[in-house]
């Protein structure tokens, strides 16, 4: 008689780990809000020609016809331009700014901002437009 005792192995059911997984990415992809920039409320003017930039190194301004200033869904005023974007240049120096801007915007505020723009070293800009159809 063999009155040696087998022991009993340990065993982790590793079957459903993938379906549990599977789970929580389904879950982690439906409960995460990605945030779009809203900026301000203007109406961009229209163009004969327009051209797509990239959206990597982007960073947006917007500026109202009440002569509202939001970079990047912020509100600033005029004279905390030129430090928000020297140490966005800093952080970025591939930094492309894109202008948003009403086309009742006052003209004055336009180069006020491109001369804050200018003195932060920050030279790749352009302008937002809609393209006019047909």
């Amino acid at each position: 008689m063999n009155l040696r005792k087998e022991r009993l192995q340990a065993v982790i059911p590793t079957c459903s780990m993938a379906d549990i997984a599977f789970l929580l990415l389904i879950f982690f992809m439906v409960t995460t809000v990605f945030r779009a920039e809203t900026g301000l409320k203007v109406i961009i003017p229209l163009a004969e020609a327009a051209e797509k930039i990239p959206t990597k190194n982007l960073t947006h301004v917007w500026l109202a016809k009440n002569g509202m200033i939001s970079i990047d869904d912020a509100l600033v005023s005029v004279d905390k331009i030129t430090p928000i974007m020297s140490g966005k240049k800093q952080i970025n120096p591939d930094i492309i700014v894109s202008v948003r801007c009403d086309e009742a915007t006052n003209y004055k505020l336009v180069e006020n901002v491109f001369d804050r723009f200018v003195n932060a070293s920050v030279l790749k800009i352009s302008l937002a437009t809609n393209k006019k159809r047909g």
